[in-house]
């Protein structure tokens, strides 16, 4: 971890408030609130297709009360990358980072990366976050 009076390349000014999320009960939800806050990029903002007929399943993750990333976005990926590839998770969650704290989401997720195994069509984590 670089010195405190140090901010990283690329870094803007929130990179201080979230070095020692860690250290913070509940930091954890924040850090994930303020990771990108204030780093730039230059260039276009375009929706790439991101079609993956054949490709094999990608699991996506959405949680239904996801302030950072909504829900509707992860429905729209996983049909955007087309029939048989994109399965969609849905979490039952207030708040962004269902993994690795929901456990039904964690233990779907490791399994996936275990075995290549995908979880059902429409299978749906209950909430346990809080």
């Amino acid at each position: 971890m670089p010195p405190p009076s140090s901010t990283p390349i690329g870094y803007g000014s929130g990179y201080s408030r979230r070095r020692n999320w860690h250290s913070d009960p509940g930091g954890a939800e924040r850090q994930a609130r303020l990771t990108c806050l204030d780093l730039t990029f230059d260039g276009e903002r375009a929706t790439p297709q991101v079609n993956a007929d054949g490709a094999a399943p990608v699991l996506v993750v959405g949680g239904t009360g996801d302030p950072t990333t909504p829900y509707p976005g992860a429905r729209h990926m996983a049909r955007a990358l087309g029939d048989g590839v994109g399965v969609l998770l849905t979490a039952e969650e207030e708040g962004h980072g269902t993994y690795p704290q929901n456990r039904c989401v964690t233990e779907t997720v490791d399994r996936r990366l275990r075995t290549g195994r995908t979880p059902a069509p429409g299978t749906v984590c209950p909430g346990s976050m809080s």
